[in-house]
C-alpha cells in the first residue's frame, strides 16, 4: 500500500492541474517541471528538483495504485504534489534488487496532472518558483 504526504507549497490551489513540460540537464542533474496549477491557463510554476537520480513521465492511467491511495486518504483532489513515503516506485525498484537509490537516502516524489504525471527520485524536496506573468 502506498503511503504519501502532501508537500507544503506556495501554490494556493489546484484546479485541473497540468504537467506542461519537462527540462532535464544530465550534467547538473537538474529537473524542471513546467506546471499549470489551473488547467488551461499559462504555466504559472516551475517545480525544480536538484540532484535528480531518476524520473519518469506516465499517463495518469498507469498510476492507478497511487490514485487509489491518494483518494482514500482524501489528499486528492486538494493537493497535486506529494512525497511518496513507501510502497511506490522507489520501493518497487529496491525490492527488485540492484537498485541503490533507497540505500543512499534518495526520496520519491509525485507531481500529478490531469493527464501526465511525473515520478521523481531526488535527495531534496523541490523548489517551487512562481513564473512571472508574460
Amino acid at each position: 500500500m502506498i503511503q504519501a504526504k502532501a508537500l507544503q507549497t506556495a501554490i494556493a490551489s489546484f484546479n485541473r492541474p497540468v504537467v506542461a513540460g519537462i527540462q532535464y540537464s544530465a550534467k547538473s542533474q537538474r529537473l524542471i517541471i513546467e506546471f499549470r496549477s489551473n488547467g488551461n491557463e499559462d504555466v504559472d510554476y516551475e517545480i525544480i528538483f536538484e540532484h535528480t537520480r531518476g524520473f519518469k513521465l506516465l499517463d495518469e492511467g498507469d498510476l492507478l495504485n497511487y490514485w487509489e491511495a491518494l483518494w482514500k486518504t482524501k489528499m486528492l483532489p486538494h493537493d497535486a504534489l506529494f512525497e511518496i513515503e513507501s510502497g511506490g516506485w522507489l520501493d518497487m525498484e529496491d525490492q527488485a534488487g540492484g537498485f541503490s537509490s533507497k540505500f543512499l537516502g534518495f526520496r520519491e516524489f509525485l507531481i500529478t496532472g490531469e493527464d501526465d504525471c511525473v515520478l521523481v527520485i531526488s535527495n531534496d524536496e523541490p523548489l517551487i518558483v512562481k513564473c512571472s506573468a508574460s
